[in-house]
């Protein structure tokens, strides 16, 4: 059974040097949020603005930190890339009802700065593989379990050439580490998020079609046993109120018909 008292006290001590606190002291007791690597950016500011709670937040691959809280880490609210691990959750008995889509996003390749690979003509994975990269080039890729190296894995094996493509790749923990890599030229090329490619020194050179991959959500949900379950409730659905929505919207992400106006609640 997930969330039992003494295996959450245990991860207490495990997980409090990666939370980050943000807000003023709203609540008595801090609002604590795990949340996929993909959304540092976008969700460290709304806790920031999140006038329910104070809200501590920890960052990762949904993947890991799914299985952390299934293992009972002390998580009020999981903010997921991928809706295959909330619903890891949900059948472990770890979720609070049912998680709520706020946002989604797109996958895309990018490449260092001033790299040889701008100035080649590469509109899709099929050219970086027949004339993008060169001898030893390497392309960074998130690791199997982690969503944004499934959904990318799948596009791959949906147009063709994963399995070609494959001796290249190079498996990192998550989307953030991925652009890491490129960013500082230890991978020739990488497959990470349009939102992140817009914060960092890379090359988008294109889109994967998002026809040919599970749709990329984001989704939030409540975990039971939530010790704030007010607030964490408050949340979920402030991620998708007005406010939320324009920062998402700013911030590259796509957000879903009938959230809130900017300015709503």
């Amino acid at each position: 059974m997930c969330g039992k008292p003494g295996r959450r006290r245990g991860w207490q001590a495990a997980v409090a040097v990666s939370l980050g606190l943000h807000g003023a002291p709203a609540a008595a007791e801090p609002l604590t949020v795990f949340a996929a690597a993909s959304t540092t950016d976008v969700v460290g500011t709304l806790a920031a603005r999140f006038a329910g709670a104070r809200v501590r937040t920890s960052f990762g691959a949904s993947s890991e930190l799914a299985r952390q809280i299934a293992d009972g880490a002390p998580a009020d609210v999981f903010v997921s890339a991928s809706r295959a691990w909330m619903d890891f959750l949900r059948d472990a008995g770890a979720l609070e009802g049912e998680a709520t889509v706020f946002a989604s996003n797109v996958l895309v390749c990018v490449a260092p700065k001033r790299g040889p690979l701008r100035a080649r003509d590469v509109p899709d994975p099929a050219a970086l593989l027949a004339r993008g990269l060169a001898s030893g080039d390497r392309v960074a890729i998130a690791d199997a379990g982690v969503p944004a190296g499934e959904y990318t894995r799948a596009s791959l094996a949906r147009l063709g050439v994963l399995d070609a493509l494959r001796p290249r790749l190079v498996g990192l923990k998550d989307v953030r580490a991925v652009l890491h890599a490129v960013e500082l030229g230890e991978a020739a090329a990488g497959f990470v998020y349009a939102t992140d490619a817009r914060r960092a020194a890379v090359e988008v050179l294109f889109a994967l079609d998002p026809a040919t991959h599970p749709p990329i959500e984001l989704l939030a949900g409540v975990v039971r046993g939530a010790r704030n379950t007010q607030a964490a409730r408050g949340f979920v659905e402030y991620l998708r109120g007005g406010e939320a929505r324009a920062l998402l919207l700013e911030a590259g992400f796509r957000v879903p018909e009938g959230a809130g106006e900017p300015g709503g609640p």
